[in-house]
């Protein structure tokens, strides 16, 4: 079980950092909580060597609890992922995607069940104009920065990057107290009421930095 991205979003702020990609990632099918370690993959405009052989090719290697992360993917015409690429990552033991571009074929990403979040859903595929410009390098979406060491966490409320789980412990924290500001809700109590449960917890996460 790992926290909700919403709760380590939250505690990122409070911190002053940032590792959300949602937006501008979106959901195209969601997932309960999920972490894995991120694969990339760098997308670019303009006819390279090898094109996108190199992303079928990774679909060859070991992805046991790798999330894939291909980005610059908007340099393509349309969708650089569908329902075949699906089926090779998930036979590999793929935990998730993230495609900073185009998706298609959203309805197996549901009935297969891989999580994925990308910017848009495309008919079309990525056309002849776009090639794998790096596998496992430093990848960047939204101002975050993406490698291999980085932990991604999804569920159905969003995405997170982060260098390491260090703010798990407080991310727990921050969701029992939002569910104790519910839970005094439902029992009757004001929103003033209610909402001190929240405020004390980001007044110690305050006073931890």
């Amino acid at each position: 079980m790992v926290p909700p991205t919403t709760a380590i979003a939250d505690v990122l702020q409070l911190r002053g950092l940032t590792g959300w990609l949602s937006p501008p990632l979106r959901p195209i099918h969601r997932s309960l909580g999920l972490l894995g370690r991120a694969r990339t993959v760098r997308l670019a405009h303009g006819q390279g060597d090898e094109g996108l052989d190199p992303l079928l090719s990774l679909m060859d290697e070991d992805l046991e609890d790798r999330v894939i992360v291909v980005a610059g993917a908007q340099a393509a015409a349309g969708a650089v992922w569908g329902e075949i690429l699906t089926r090779a990552a998930l036979a590999r033991g793929t935990a998730g995607l993230l495609v900073e571009g185009g998706v298609r074929d959203a309805n197996a990403f549901r009935d297969l069940g891989l999580p994925v979040w990308a910017l848009y859903e495309a008919t079309a595929g990525p056309g002849p104009k776009v090639h794998v410009a790096s596998i496992g390098l430093p990848v960047e979406i939204a101002g975050v920065r993406v490698d291999e060491s980085t932990t991604i966490v999804m569920d159905g409320a969003g995405v997170v990057a982060l260098p390491s789980t260090d703010v798990f412990a407080e991310s727990y924290m921050y969701a029992d107290a939002e569910e104790d500001v519910v839970m005094a809700l439902r029992d009757g109590a004001t929103l003033a009421e209610a909402h001190r449960y929240k405020e004390d917890m980001v007044a110690k996460i305050r006073r931890s930095l």
